[in-house]
């Protein structure tokens, strides 16, 4: 009998000395999970350790694990048994506090659970304000709420945004400088014009009468003006005055209806033609001042329709008589006419000429007969920039 128990003994032995070596790397394995695993349930324990029921097993449970003897307490070769019974033991542990504390004691678990992360956000709230939490971002397709105002700034008025100031217009850069531009200046009694040799002869512009006073009309204007054009001269048309027949309004209204002004880059500022009164050699019965009136009368209309200022055909004799050397005109291109001399004498109230009607016995290709001759002072890029 004894030898059989031996046997039993010894085969025991055997077998524990076969499996400790698994054992020991099943150890090495499953201890740094476990520590993990308690770290994890540390918090959850020391609250459960604080139940009743917990305390009262502990209570019993703690003088019979202090009887056990010792050499159960520290026997080497179930070492590793003994932390399996651990974890055993932590989950038995588990299950029966669960079942004792379920009621009241787990609905109490449950709230510290969820106080414990409401209560370490509250504790900065003692130092100083909260911060605020990050915004998530808009999910697609979700519209972002607006941000709530207090009622302090509900009251405050949203101050109207500042219009940015309007951008300045800028002045359009001066033309180069040239040499002086030939043209010339016609009317019906030029009859029909060859216009190719015309541009072929070098000139550049010319003035063509349009209108004269209330009653005339020039019959060859149109062929004469779009001729002019369709061979390449920057073409203007102009109204000869007669202040004592009607008014500067009905004279500017007929004028621009027939001349048919036209922005188009090739076409020049219409003209008032002012000379002394064909039939009298006066000023047509009118005064300075009346003469001044009538022809700021003339220029302001010519100005609504077309947006530029009239250019001023004078000699120096009639502004000096019947316009009294008046500077108000000054800012007006001017187109003088002046024969017989190298240089023209420029009249008072105007800084320099701009054309010059130099002679009207010219002889140019494509003309039968004589016809006025004239120059453009300040060179073909700047006469192209006033036609523009």
């Amino acid at each position: 009998m004894r030898s059989a128990a031996l046997r039993a003994d010894q085969a025991l032995r055997t077998a524990v000395d076969r499996v400790r070596p698994a054992a020991h790397r099943v150890g090495e394995w499953v201890a740094p999970l476990i520590q993990r695993v308690l770290q994890w349930l540390a918090p959850l324990l020391q609250r459960i350790q604080g139940v009743p029921v917990v305390r009262r097993l502990r209570e019993r449970v703690a003088p019979h694990v202090e009887k056990l003897p010792e050499s159960v307490r520290r026997a080497p070769r179930t070492r590793s048994m003994q932390a399996g019974a651990a974890i055993a033991a932590v989950g038995v542990v588990g299950l029966v506090i669960g079942s004792a504390v379920a009621g009241s004691d787990e609905t109490k678990v449950d709230d510290a659970a969820m106080e414990a992360p409401i209560q370490a956000q509250q504790a900065p709230a003692q130092a100083g304000p909260i911060p605020a939490p990050p915004e998530a971002p808009a999910q697609a397709g979700q519209p972002i709420p607006a941000p709530q105002q207090t009622p302090a700034q509900a009251e405050q008025p949203i101050p109207a945004p500042q219009q940015a100031p309007a951008p300045q217009a800028q002045p359009v850069p001066q033309a180069p400088l040239g040499p002086p531009v030939e043209g010339i200046d016609v009317s019906n009694h030029n009859g029909a014009i060859d216009w190719s040799k015309v541009a072929a002869a070098g000139k550049k512009f010319t003035f063509v009468l349009a209108t004269d006073g209330t009653g005339f009309s020039n019959p060859r204007y149109s062929e004469q003006y779009h001729g002019a054009k369709n061979a390449g001269l920057i073409a203007g048309a102009y109204h000869f005055a007669r202040p004592g027949s009607s008014s500067a309004e009905v004279q500017a209204e007929r004028f621009l209806n027939i001349a048919d002004y036209q922005a188009d880059g090739k076409t020049l500022p219409p003209v008032l033609d002012l000379e002394v009164d064909p039939n009298s050699g006066g000023c047509y019965g009118l005064s300075v001042a009346d003469m001044h009136l009538w022809t700021k009368t003339f220029n302001d209309k010519v100005k609504e329709r077309t947006g530029k200022d009239p250019i001023i055909y004078a000699n120096p004799s009639f502004w000096r008589q019947c316009m009294g050397g008046t500077d108000t005109f000054g800012g007006h291109a001017l187109w003088l006419a002046s024969y017989g001399v190298d240089s023209p004498a420029v009249p008072n109230g105007f800084n320099d000429w701009d054309f010059w009607q130099y002679t009207d016995q010219g002889s140019v290709a494509g003309i039968g007969g004589n016809t006025d001759l004239n120059q453009y002072q300040q060179g073909f890029e700047r006469l192209k920039q006033l036609a523009g």
